[in-house]
């Protein structure tokens, strides 16, 4: 059963979400709250969100989806910066951490007391991480999609939107959407003619290229002679994702470390919830440069209750069947791990 559900935030804004509510859910069943993408609202890319909780609902998992403060049926100020950038920024510090810990309580009610797994794409695994601290021992897991481990700001943006190739460059997921805006071009008359007249550049378009060719050697490289490491290099440019100094000017240009996802994730590992890491193959690259190679051990072993996946040929909204195959498979161990820990409790 589906049915239109309004809570409220600490700031007193109404809420409003859909919750899923099985027919029959056993005690030891955990609950799942499924978190938006940054400006996404309930429904989620490809309804990915819905797909989720109507697939959970029917294994018996009851599943509250919503939509922030100032995002689509719920109250709040609809703007929350001048740039785009800036409101990424507000979410990738835990803007909407108290809306979560809300919809835990709200659920938790609904529902009765039970394990919560809480899971998202992007800014919703941002959200779940932040959020996670607080609600304490009410949560059992996190599946994060896609961690934003780096911090988005309005200079970075300027300077973006005058030079996109260092876009795609610095988030290479966005080679594929490059790609796709490129091809719909090509039966486009009146963009040929503004490349004949030199009013158009190609150079976004190579530049999405060599980061996608790149992408699909970069796993073979380390095995290659050095001889054919420097033919690649010289062929396709540098691996796309290269970490900076942290300089006002390479703030605008390069990815920034959020340095608050760190002591998010050792404070939820403390609190004995179980992290479940899902990245799409062309994330990855960001993910192990911000965040692996400071948090995690080198050498493969994770730390107890961490499990990681990469999920390759994937984009940044897992839109490929295959994708969305493994991240409900992700979604549905991370449920089956909450519910033999309650069971054994």
């Amino acid at each position: 059963m589906e049915s239109v559900v309004r809570f409220e935030n600490p700031a007193g804004l109404a809420l409003q979400g859909i919750l899923h509510r099985p027919e029959r859910a056993d005690a030891h069943t955990p609950a799942v709250v499924w978190l938006s993408a940054g400006q996404k609202v309930r429904q989620g890319a490809w309804r990915m969100n819905v797909v989720m909780a109507r697939r959970l609902a029917a294994q018996g998992i009851p599943v509250l989806r919503f939509d922030y403060h100032g995002m689509g049926d719920s109250e709040g100020e609809r703007h929350h910066g001048q740039f785009v950038m800036d409101f990424y920024g507000f979410v990738q510090t835990g803007g909407f951490r108290d809306d979560v810990v809300a919809a835990v309580e709200f659920l938790l009610r609904e529902v009765g007391a039970r394990p919560v797994v809480l899971a998202g794409l992007c800014g919703g695994a941002a959200s779940a991480l932040f959020a996670g601290p607080q609600l304490g021992r009410r949560v059992a897991g996190h599946v994060l999609v896609d961690l934003p481990v780096t911090i988005s700001s309005s200079a970075r943006q300027r300077y973006l939107e005058a030079h996109p190739e260092a876009l795609v460059r610095a988030r290479p997921a966005e080679a594929d959407t490059v790609l796709a805006l490129y091809a719909k071009k090509l039966l486009d008359v009146d963009a040929w003619r503004r490349l004949a007249r030199g009013e158009s550049t190609p150079k976004l378009l190579l530049e999405a290229l060599r980061v996608k060719a790149r992408l699909r050697v970069d796993p073979w490289v380390p095995h290659l002679p050095d001889a054919a490491r420097a033919l690649v290099d010289r062929a396709l440019g540098a691996a796309p994702v290269a970490p900076v100094d942290g300089s006002p000017d390479e703030t605008a240009r390069g990815e920034v470390r959020n340095e608050l996802v760190g002591p998010a994730f050792r404070a939820v590992l403390a609190a004995g919830q179980r992290v479940r890491f899902v990245n799409s193959s062309t994330y990855d690259p960001v993910f192990q440069t911000y965040f692996a190679a400071h948090e995690l051990p080198a050498g493969g072993a994770l730390p107890p209750g961490v499990e990681r996946a990469v999920v390759p040929d994937s984009n940044h909204i897992f839109s490929l069947e295959h994708a969305q195959q493994q991240l409900f498979a992700s979604l549905d161990g991370a449920v089956r791990e909450a519910t033999r820990v309650a069971k054994a409790a």
